[in-house]
Order: structure tokens, then C-alpha cells, then sequence
């Protein structure tokens, strides 16, 4: 890491932020455009200086030639040797491989074609499609859960998806709740069609299918998305109905894959093309734009900033729309997975190096009247990432201006504070200069979606380029599992003695 960087945040540790802030030549320079999207970075703790310092750090990490390298396919896992092949997947045509460009093509034709079966009146044994319900979890949830919470004005007339991920049977049990089974259509996604909750749950459905349907009517209604076709068919789901996606797409990177196949099938093909569009265009500005004038640069370098420079441990995001209430989860774990590592790629340790920062927040609204007085006046700082809507549409009710305005309020009073007057003036006193940015969305459609999550996994790979780690393997969470399992099974002998009483007292039979 740069001493130099180290230096000039402890320059600006004191700085006057309405004063950084009055600098015209400097807030030039930390705003961005690109893809439908404007990113604000007006309130970071930042002069010229410091920015060119960490622009020249990104130099050096050769990010622009990394980033074409990612669109290219080269091997970026280098623990699971293989590309990472999200940006692919929406545009296979910069691709070196041309036989993976087609096999990613090919998958794009047949997600689109069962999609478009599913409008027919006769699709399912001649019923229609009331209910879609998508059984996974993690990024087979997270991502698909939030698009379509955010899209939902876009979704096709009579249709309705439900997200199943935890093995709580409430969960199944809501998901199915008013649902019939001549019109429902199970959706199972998992990469490597073993895991425990998704193939439990999955069973379950099943069954419930089974009691009105019987086995061959529960069979037309399952379909699945794997990187493990033949275990899928031999969970007993026909080959028609079964789309794989490569190895070389993570779980939290895999809405734009056939795990993105709830989405397709519940908003429709035309607008699930739609999200990829957006995605692609911040693909095209992320590896076309200069290192001063990228955003995605911008946003994972203004990161790497606050955590590893400012020392500053979580991040807040605060969205300012009812309809990206999950952006947050779903950032948590494109952002926790990615970057909550300690070694390098390499395997050597990042040393007093901090990688990465906790994710959390909301709706900003509802943030306003909890968490944010710990932001105000708490001992310690977390930056806030706002997330507004800039739309006529929106904006015309007067509720949506309102909601704006607190939006552009709160971020003025983390950086202005306030001097306390009278008897209470320590209580009321707000300290101020505490950094935040704003990304502003020119509407909530899925172009504009689509480039919004592309912008942040460009940035955890910007941000994996400083830190030299591996943003796409994920091998922490997977101890918890296989312990899980080893239980399940009776293997006790690798769990110590409060796990072994505590599952006896949960109901889990450990003899």
C-alpha cells in the first residue's frame, strides 16, 4: 500500500470539509457520468492532492488493462483456475474463447426461449403461469430477489415471483401461500446442485406439487438452473428444463446467467435484455474511460480510501427508494464475499491491511429515524453511499420531492454538523465532517438498474486490484457447511462440546 496515500489522509484528518467542499477545480473533478448514472464524490474526504495520488495507485495496478483482461476471459480465480465470466455473459462477443461465446450465447437463446413459452395460456399441461418460485440462495437469491423487487413496475400482467433461500418452512410455506399447483412453476437454482437448503426446500416443493398432481404433473412444473446439469437430472428435472451456466460465473455475480432465469421469466425477456443493456453500457465506460474520468474507478477507489486509509470499517447505503429496500443485502454479499479476505492472491497475508469494508443500510427514510442519529453524533464514522432517483416521473409527487430533499439535507448535515446553543449545547452539538457520496439513477428502469450493479462489481474488482486479492472464490463460507453436514450425518468428532449440546437442545440428533 502507498505510505504516500497513508500521508495524505492523515493530512486531511482535520481538514475543513465546507472548505475542501468550496473548491470548484476539485468537485469537478470527483463527479462522473456514465450509463444513466452520475456519481457525487463532492463530500469525501478528499483534496486534488490525495485524488491524484490515489489515480496514480490505480495506475500502477494497471486497471485498465486488468479490467479488458476480465472482458477478455483471462484466468482472474487464479485459486479456482478460471475467468470470472459475469460481464460475459452480457456481451460474449469480447470474449478470446470463441467456443465459450457461443456455449454463453447458446444459454442466452434458451433461457429466452423457455421465457417466452411461458406466456403461452397452455405452459403449464395446459394451464398458465400464475406463480414463479424461485427456490436458491445466496447471490441465487440475493441478486435475483432484489432486481425483481426493484422492477416490479415492469413485470408481466398476472404474473407473480416469490423467493424461497432459508430453511425455515415458513419460508416455503410463504412462498406458496394462495398459490395453486396446476399454475405454479418451481424455479431451482444452484451452481453445484448440492446445497442443503436449496435441495431440501426444493424436495418440499415437490411434494407439495405431488399431493394435488401427482408425480408427472409435479415433473412439468420444475425447472433449474446449474453449473451441475447431470445432478439436476438426476434430482429427476427433464434435460428440456434444465439451463446450465459455466464454472466460471459466482454466485453472486449470476443474475445476468440462467440464474437470472425468475427474472426473465417473471418480467419478461425484452426487459430482463433490458437489464443486460445497462449493464453492458457501464461495461463499455468501465473498460473504455480514462483512469480520471471512470467511475467504476472512482467508486472502488473512493472505498479503498475510506477503509483501508481513513480506517473506516462499514459503509452505510442509504437508498432513497422504496423498491431498492434490498440493494444493501445484496451489496453485502457481492461486496463481504468478494473482498472479506486476508491473504493475496498469492496466499501471502495482507499484513496490517484492512480489505474491504462491512456493508449495511436501508431506505434512506426509514434510516432517518433510527440508525442515522449513531451516524450524526455515534464516535464513529461510516461513510454513507445515497442512492437517489432523478426522474420527472418521480419527482411530479410531491412525496417523492420530499423524500429528496431529506436525501440532500442528510448529506449537507453529515458534512456541515451543527454548533449546539444553550443549556443542552453539548447534546445538540453534531460534529460534522463525516464523508458520504451520492449516485444519482435518471430513473428506476432496467437499463438503468443493470448499470448501477455492474458499477459496484466493477468496483470490487478495482478495489481487489489495490488489495492483490481474489474477489471470486468464497472459501469462508464454507467450514459452517460442512460442519452442518457432518452433524446431520452423526459426525460429531470435528465440533466441540457447546455445538454438540446446542444442537441436542435444538432437536438435531447427534448419536
Amino acid at each position: 500500500m502507498s505510505d504516500s496515500l497513508f500521508a495524505h489522509a492523515q493530512r486531511l484528518a482535520q481538514a475543513d470539509m465546507p472548505a475542501l467542499i468550496a473548491d470548484e477545480v476539485r468537485g469537478a473533478a470527483l463527479q462522473w457520468s456514465a450509463a444513466g448514472l452520475r456519481f457525487d464524490a463532492r463530500r469525501q474526504r478528499l483534496d486534488s492532492p490525495a485524488w491524484r495520488a490515489l489515480t496514480e495507485h490505480a495506475d500502477e495496478a494497471e486497471m485498465p488493462a486488468r479490467i479488458a483482461g476480465l472482458m477478455r476471459g483471462d484466468i482472474t480465480n487464479p485459486t479456482e483456475g478460471r475467468p470470472a465470466l459475469h460481464t460475459a455473459c452480457r456481451n460474449p462477443s469480447r470474449l478470446s474463447d470463441s467456443a465459450l461465446a457461443a456455449r454463453l450465447r447458446d444459454a442466452r437463446d434458451r433461457t429466452r426461449a423457455f421465457s417466452q413459452g411461458l406466456n403461452r395460456a397452455d405452459a403449464l399441461q395446459g394451464h398458465r403461469v400464475r406463480r414463479i418460485v424461485n427456490i436458491g440462495i445466496g447471490g441465487s437469491d440475493l441478486g435475483p430477489r432484489m432486481v425483481y423487487d426493484a422492477l416490479k413496475a415492469f413485470r408481466r400482467p398476472g404474473v407473480e415471483a416469490r423467493f424461497v433461500s432459508n430453511l425455515d418452512p415458513a419460508d416455503l410455506e410463504d412462498a406458496l401461500e394462495g398459490a395453486e399447483p396446476e399454475t405454479t412453476l418451481i424455479l431451482v437454482v444452484s451452481k453445484s446442485f448440492t446445497t442443503q437448503e436449496t435441495l431440501m426446500n426444493a424436495r418440499a416443493a415437490r411434494a407439495w406439487l405431488e399431493a394435488s398432481l401427482g408425480e408427472a404433473g409435479a415433473d412439468a412444473r420444475f425447472a433449474a438452473a446449474t453449473a451441475a446439469p447431470d445432478k439436476a437430472a438426476a434430482f429427476g428435472i427433464d434435460a428440456s428444463r434444465v439451463f446450465p451456466f459455466e464454472d466460471g460465473v459466482g454466485g453472486r455475480y449470476s443474475i445476468w446467467s440462467p440464474a437470472g432465469l425468475s427474472l426473465e421469466a417473471a418480467l419478461g425477456p425484452e426487459v430482463y435484455d433490458r437489464l443486460l443493456s445497462g449493464a453492458a453500457a457501464m461495461d463499455d465506460h468501465a473498460l473504455d474511460a480514462p483512469v480520471t474520468e471512470n467511475m467504476a474507478i472512482a467508486k472502488g477507489l473512493t472505498d479503498v480510501w475510506n477503509r483501508t486509509y481513513r480506517g473506516r470499517p462499514s459503509r452505510c447505503v442509504a437508498a432513497y427508494s422504496s423498491r431498492l429496500e434490498r440493494l444493501p443485502a445484496y451489496l453485502q454479499q457481492l461486496e463481504m464475499e468478494s473482498l472479506g479476505k486476508s491473504v493475496t492472491a498469492s496466499g501471502a497475508p495482507l499484513g496490517p491491511v484492512h480489505s474491504g469494508a462491512l456493508v449495511w443500510g436501508g431506505r434512506g427514510s426509514d434510516l432517518q429515524h433510527s440508525v442515522f442519529q449513531w451516524l450524526h453524533q455515534g464516535q464513529d464514522e461510516s461513510p454513507v453511499d445515497f442512492i437517489a432517483l432523478a426522474d420527472p416521473d418521480f419527482t411530479r409527487d410531491e412525496r417523492a420531492r420530499a423524500l429528496n430533499a431529506n436525501l440532500a439535507a442528510q448529506g449537507a448535515a453529515l458534512t456541515g454538523g451543527k454548533v449546539g446553543e444553550g443549556a443542552l449545547a453539548a447534546h445538540a452539538a453534531i460534529a460534522g465532517g463525516r464523508a458520504s457520496s451520492t449516485i444519482i439513477m435518471h430513473g428506476l428502469n432496467p437499463e438503468t438498474l443493470g448499470a448501477l450493479v455492474a458499477l459496484h462489481e466493477h468496483k470490487v474488482f478495482v478495489e481487489s486490484l489495490v488489495y492483490g486479492l481474489n474477489p471470486f472464490d468464497q472459501y469462508g463460507v464454507e467450514l459452517g457447511k460442512a460442519l452442518a453436514r457432518a452433524l446431520l450425518s452423526g459426525d460429531t468428532g470435528a465440533l466441540d462440546a457447546p455445538a454438540r449440546d446446542l444442537a441436542g437442545r435444538l432437536g438435531v440428533d447427534t448419536k
